[in-house]
């Protein structure tokens, strides 16, 4: 899990970096912070992932909590932009980007804390 950890996190890190270093190749009209959310999403995964490495169970409960915030935050910037109908130009295009990588590490992250909590009952 750490690893995938380290795989999601770096790219939010990208995402975000791309959203705020590269705004005007992606046909954004100024450069915003907010563009560099997914990496503040991002680092703290990572951290948590580097915590991981000395303590697993404390370093995955980290990424997946700041992975979960990220998840729920663009959930809630994009189910408003839906309903209104407003999902042209790249800043809807990169909060979805981030949903997803934040949704998938999430789902992963649980079901491995399942898998985990069986086996440790298990044996």
């Amino acid at each position: 899990m750490r690893n995938i950890c380290f795989i999601c996190s770096g790219a939010l890190i990208i995402l975000g970096g791309v959203g705020y270093f590269a705004w005007e190749s992606i046909g954004a009209t100024k450069q915003s912070v907010t563009a560099a959310i997914p990496a503040f999403v991002g680092i703290p995964m990572l951290i948590g992932g580097l915590v991981a490495m000395k303590n697993k169970m404390a370093g995955m409960h980290i990424a997946v909590l700041f992975s979960l915030l990220g998840a729920l935050a663009g959930l809630g910037r994009l189910i408003p932009s839906v309903i209104k109908g407003q999902l042209d130009g790249p800043a809807p295009k990169l909060v979805a980007a981030m949903t997803v990588i934040c949704l998938l590490f999430t789902i992963m992250a649980v079901r491995s804390f399942i898998g985990a909590r069986k086996a440790r009952l298990a044996g």
